[in-house]
Parts: structure tokens; C-alpha cells; sequence
């Protein structure tokens, strides 16, 4: 099985698109919006974003973002950063390691741009991150979604 990981830039347009797709279809997170911040901000917001790939195949993507909108509405993580954020397996490769890989390759590409901490938020996935000695940082309420807000020393 041939993994890959790739950066994602403003040339990946089928990336971009691919990636759009499965956050609406997760997250209902419009694709306009996920385009913009990939193709038009990338250098603003967005530290990077990659794609993991299996022969070929994308599976997975996820990122690591300057901030995030949760920390405009909790006062106390607005001097948090940088954040993983927006990690994602496709359905049918879930349980598999692929996020846990991906989760690896963010947090080593992280320390090599000289990042010594890294945070990240889940109301899913703390026994990934907690098995991957990621520790809970902080535990608060949001939409009435217990949500986890974790940090890892790189």
C-alpha cells in the first residue's frame, strides 16, 4: 500500500475541490468558503494544508491554521496557536490508521517550521489525538457539543 503526503497549493485545483466536497459533506462548511481559504488565503491563515494519498487515491487532508473561529467566541484561547484543524479520513478508510498517519506527518512537518506547541479542538476523536500523547488542555461546551481543546509539545 503506497501512501502519500502532499502540501496542497494554489495549483491544486483538484485537491481543493476534492477537499471542499468532503467538508460540506461532513461539516456543511459551504465550498466556496473552503476554496477560498485554500486557493486565495493560503498565505495568510493557512500555515499549510496536505493531502494523504493511497495509491494514488485521496483519503484524507488536514492542516495546520494560524487560528480558528472558536477562538473568537472562548476569550481564553485567543493566544493559542498554531492549531490543527480540519482533519479528515474518508468513510470508507476510517479505522484504518490513515488519520493517525496524516495526525504524524502535520505534527513533523509543524516542528520543522520551528513550531515547539501545537493545539487542536475535537468533540470526536480525543482517544486518537490522547494515543498519539496529545493531553486535554481544556474541556468546554459549544452548541451543546462537549468539545475538547488539546495541546501537544512538538
Amino acid at each position: 500500500m503506497k501512501l502519500e503526503y502532499e502540501n496542497i497549493n494554489r495549483d491544486d485545483k483538484f485537491f481543493v475541490e476534492t477537499i471542499s466536497s468532503w467538508y460540506f459533506n461532513e461539516w456543511q462548511i459551504p465550498k466556496a468558503k473552503t476554496q477560498k481559504d485554500l486557493l486565495e488565503n493560503q498565505d495568510s491563515n493557512v500555515i499549510f494544508q496536505m493531502m494523504i494519498t493511497c495509491e494514488g487515491i485521496p483519503v484524507g487532508t488536514g492542516g495546520l491554521y494560524q487560528s480558528l473561529p472558536i477562538q473568537h467566541k472562548i476569550v481564553k484561547l485567543r493566544n493559542f496557536t498554531p492549531w490543527v484543524a480540519l482533519m479528515y479520513t474518508i468513510p470508507s478508510v476510517r479505522g484504518n490508521g490513515f488519520g493517525l498517519k496524516l495526525l504524524n506527518r502535520i505534527e513533523e512537518k509543524a516542528k520543522s517550521l520551528d513550531y515547539t506547541h501545537i493545539y487542536l479542538f475535537t468533540h470526536t476523536a480525543e482517544s486518537l489525538y490522547k494515543r498519539n500523547k496529545w493531553t486535554v488542555t481544556d474541556k468546554i461546551e459549544i452548541k451543546g457539543r462537549s468539545v475538547v481543546i488539546m495541546s501537544k509539545s512538538l
